[in-house]
């Protein structure tokens, strides 16, 4: 698109609302939200809120503030006056990395009156934490580097605490922060001493206690900068032994497992993940229960959970626990740990060390959503009820998560969209069960004749990180109505 420059005077906004960018970052010190590199990925979407009495032949122009540079503008057509909310495309090449304003200008029906909207100020960042893994051989990443004061953590060791020393990477933003993992303990988020300076982490007793019991536990970290680009991959895994409680059962043993540490996705060929439990005669005779749990750690977040209670028939002999593929495909690019709790009725509970394993293979995106009960991804006719889209279910799911379910169409020679957007939070759906979501009549005949994208964005609730492979499903192309039909 060329860009245009507004030759209107700069105004002052009287009641319309900021630009609105999905999927933009919160807001942190001096902005109002960032522009991470996920959200390039194609041209960044933006929405102007209807928030004035429109007419037919007013003007939006989407700009840059103060200049009031045209980085999209759409004239109101006979009709249009009645829709809430107006999409656009923003080429990403009008988006430079550093601060930006951006704003937009309504010019009542094309005329000299104009008013134009409080400005957003936002932060474009395309580069990543640490910048590019070097090493794609070795796990982890090759330019994030740390160490540890002490790797075999016992009683003496863990009474004075543990320090991570975090070594400067390139790309380094005073406002980075450091998100440590220790066994299947989070230490809180750590802001970075500085460019080019180490980062401290002290563990104290009680965190190094929180992170499990085990001869492998698994120590590596990752950063996020202030608009949520994350170091990928995360750095490499320091194994320790820690050994600080009065914990004497026996970790559990990965059966399916060809190399210590490691669990290979390709190798396990979409079967379960084979665990077996072991205690002796006199530690778990008959009629004991085995409490089993699996705790997966996805890359950038999280918690993919399996239990099963198991009761022990066959004192002295291995017992098995299997956790689905599908839960252990979630985890790719992180870590699984298991453990278990040693029950009976009016005795104590006992509990188990971890055994610890990362999981290896490329990324697994998020699934496509999809129309119910139409053939080949094409709506036609277009049900008066409206239609229902399917979001899969992911094995990480909790209630907390926001989701938001997009429609997009870009119309081909402008930068105008046609836009459907809504964001839910997923609430307590049963685990395995996908979540259901109808697009209404009105919001379908808006694509009528065209073939949008059908995605979805996912938020954590906790997670700082994002990136295209997690936070965006894969899209379908789909098509509404008959293709040409008038809309």
């Amino acid at each position: 698109m060329s860009i245009q420059t507004s030759t209107a005077n700069p105004g002052k906004p009287k009641f319309l609302d900021r630009l609105l960018i999905p999927g933009m970052s919160p807001a942190f010190e001096g902005f109002d939200g960032g522009i991470p590199l996920w959200l390039l990925a194609r041209d960044l979407t933006v929405t102007v809120q209807k928030n004035w009495p429109a007419r037919a032949g007013d003007v939006i122009e989407v700009v840059t503030l103060p200049d009031k540079r045209v980085l999209a503008h759409k004239t109101l057509l006979p009709g249009e006056e009645g829709r809430d909310a107006f999409s656009f495309a923003i080429s990403v090449n009008d988006l430079p990395d550093g601060d930006m304003t951006l704003g937009y200008v309504v010019r009542y029906e094309g005329g000299p009156d104009f008013d134009t909207s409080d400005p957003l100020k936002v932060l474009v960042k395309r580069t990543l934490p640490a910048g590019k893994d070097n090493n794609q051989i070795t796990p982890g990443h090759s330019e994030l580097k740390f160490k540890l004061s002490d790797t075999e953590i016992k009683q003496v060791q863990a009474d004075r605490g543990v320090t991570v020393t975090i070594e400067p990477y390139p790309n380094m933003d005073a406002r980075d922060v450091i998100e440590l993992q220790w066994g299947n303990y989070y230490a809180p988020p750590q802001q970075v001493a500085g460019v080019g300076k180490s980062t401290e982490i002290k563990l104290n007793y009680e965190q190094l206690s929180a992170g499990g019991n085990g001869s492998n536990r698994l120590v590596s970290f990752q950063v996020v900068d202030a608009v949520r680009n994350v170091s990928t991959p995360r750095s490499r895994n320091i194994p320790v032994l820690v050994d600080i409680a009065s914990v004497d059962l026996p970790a559990p043993v990965f059966a399916t497992q060809d190399f210590p540490g490691f669990i290979d996705l390709e190798r396990l060929d979409g079967k379960p993940l084979h665990i077996q439990l072991f205690t002796y005669p006199w530690e778990g005779p008959a009629g004991y229960t085995y409490f089993a749990t699996c705790r997966g750690f996805p890359k950038l977040g999280g918690v993919v959970l399996h239990d099963e209670y198991i009761t022990i028939t066959a004192p002295g002999r291995p017992h098995d626990f299997f956790v689905p593929y599908e839960k252990i495909r979630a985890v790719v690019g992180g870590k699984v740990e298991i453990s278990y709790l040693l029950l009976k009725t009016g005795t104590p509970t006992r509990y188990s060390k971890f055994a610890s394993a990362e999981v290896t293979d490329a990324l697994v995106q998020l699934q496509r959503p999809f129309f119910v009960r139409y053939i080949d991804h094409v709506v036609n006719p277009i049900p008066s009820s409206g239609a229902a889209v399917e979001i899969p279910w992911y094995a990480w799911r909790q209630p907390s998560d926001t989701l938001m379910l997009l429609l997009r169409y870009a119309i081909p020679g402008t930068n105008e969209l046609i836009l459907y957007c809504d964001p839910f939070t997923v609430g307590q759906a049963p685990e395995g069960v996908p979540i259901r979501r109808l697009i209404p009549y009105a919001d379908l005949l808006r694509f009528r004749g065209v073939t949008p994208e059908l995605y979805y964005v996912y938020e954590p609730e906790a997670a700082l990180a994002s990136t295209t492979s997690i936070n965006e499903s894969l899209r379908q192309e789909v098509q509404i109505g008959a293709l040409g039909e008038q809309q």
